[in-house]
């Protein structure tokens, strides 16, 4: 799916706000992590996992009017129902209720709850791929590295634990 097609969608389905481009990343971030198909890498970076792609889409939407970004918020644009009106929804989402299950999920997380919690699923995940199996001592350590600076070890400790309560449940239930 093309990531701008993506953005048009959370959008659509947030009733036309999104709480600023932290908030646009780790939505498509967790969509992406769970198994919908978009064209987004992702690396660690200040805020959690970030990706150029998400950016470029952004951008490129509000040159073309299709999104309006207005004191760190994210809207529709004069163009966003027609080009929205113009998808073909099914071919663009290859499974809706995955998008719609993350988005209720982690809609309503602050920014830095999501970024908390993105940061410690994106590195839970790297460790998983890297050794196949995860020690929670060695992504906490992690994480400490990434955000000891903007978060406390409570908050880091509380982010592995949520983690564990919505995270890992999507994860097996859209693997």
């Amino acid at each position: 799916m093309e990531t701008q097609t993506l953005i048009a969608y959370i959008l659509n389905h947030m009733n036309g706000t999104i709480r600023g481009r932290v908030q646009l990343q780790k939505l498509i971030y967790f969509c992406k992590a769970f198994g919908t198909t978009v064209n987004a890498n992702y690396k660690l970076y200040i805020y959690g996992p970030y990706s150029q792609q998400v950016a470029d889409s952004l951008h490129e939407g509000v040159m073309d009017d299709i999104f309006s970004e207005t004191k760190g918020l994210i809207s529709k644009g004069t163009e966003f129902d027609k080009y929205f009106h113009n998808l073909n929804k099914e071919d663009c989402l290859t499974n809706p209720q995955r998008i719609h299950d993350i988005l209720n999920t982690f809609k309503d997380l602050d920014i830095n709850h999501l970024e908390i919690l993105a940061t410690t699923f994106f590195i839970y995940r790297q460790q998983k791929s890297l050794f196949g199996d995860v020690d929670k001592d060695n992504v906490l350590d992690k994480v400490r590295r990434a955000k000891s600076c903007r978060f406390t070890e409570e908050q880091i400790v509380n982010s592995y634990n949520k983690m564990e309560e919505i995270c890992l449940p999507l994860a097996e239930k859209y693997s």
